[in-house]
């Protein structure tokens, strides 16, 4: 289930720990591989449907429901399609955990296959490095480098625009919760410097943004690469460019209240 799931970002993560943080016992062989490997292909179909991609942008617009909702309906159907209704939890929990009872059918489902969070390898202590960027105006650059030695600028927010977390021809959900036009954000995964500069102008325009934001080359895709930033992370960078602060999600959110703590903290240090 993507980001949220329990598995999401840990590669380590094995079937048996999946079992153990789970209520249902079920065996490994409960459902045969070539049963899986159909049931997730017809999820996927299921998935792409305008029917699906319709019910996506309607509860990602309401205020008492979301997108993941409506894949556990979705996926409660593909149970009953392939008629083990009879036996749901143990059914779904199955089918959710394919890819790690069956690891050689990961490329399969979306939410694996395009699901690249990580931990990385960059850790607290660690001085961040320096990585190409562009700027929306075309201009190229690196990341860190020729910011003035004052501390204030050099831990000015700045947003780095990576890959797209649910581009249209990946892992759509049609998603409009946050939009200020109220209309689904629909864009493909951008592969050129010029389409990611054309979605981060529409960006500022939706959003009326002023926070300086930079784009991550897509020839290379370092800056995610070494940061393992994918979808979204946060981090506080002190004034020797050493990494102080790296938001890790909790409950599926990242906590905004300890990222404000970690801040007040610097601030109060160096009045």
């Amino acid at each position: 289930m993507g980001m949220v799931h329990v598995t999401s970002g840990r590669a380590n993560f094995t079937y048996d720990d999946l079992i153990k943080s789970n209520s249902v016992p079920v065996p490994q062989s409960f459902i045969p591989k070539s049963l899986l490997k159909q049931m997730l292909v017809r999820e996927n179909e299921l998935r792409l449907s305008d029917e699906y991609q319709k019910q996506f942008s309607e509860a990602e617009q309401s205020s008492s429901s979301s997108w993941l909702d409506v894949v556990n309906e979705l996926q409660k159907q593909v149970i009953r399609e392939f008629h083990l209704d009879e036996e749901m939890d143990a059914a779904l929990l199955c089918l959710r955990c394919a890819t790690q009872i069956y690891p050689d059918l990961k490329e399969i489902p979306f939410y694996t296959k395009y699901n690249r969070a990580t931990d990385g390898n960059l850790q607290i202590g660690d001085i961040v490095p320096n990585v190409p960027i562009v700027q929306v105006d075309g201009k190229e650059g690196q990341l860190f480098d020729g910011l003035k030695s004052t501390y204030y600028e050099l831990i000015n927010f700045r947003f780095v625009y990576i890959l797209e977390a649910h581009a249209q021809d990946e892992w759509p959900i049609s998603s409009a919760r946050w939009s200020p036009t109220q209309m689904p954000i629909k864009y493909n995964q951008t592969r050129t410097v010029e389409e990611r500069i054309a979605v981060t102008r529409d960006f500022i325009r939706d959003f009326n943004l002023e926070m300086p934001i930079v784009i991550d080359k897509p020839d290379e895709n370092l800056f995610e690469k070494l940061y393992s930033s994918w979808p979204v992370r946060i981090y506080i960078i002190d004034k020797d460019h050493r990494l102080v602060y790296k938001a890790q999600p909790s409950e599926t959110m990242l906590e905004l209240r300890e990222l404000i703590d970690h801040l007040r903290i610097i601030a109060e240090s160096n009045e």
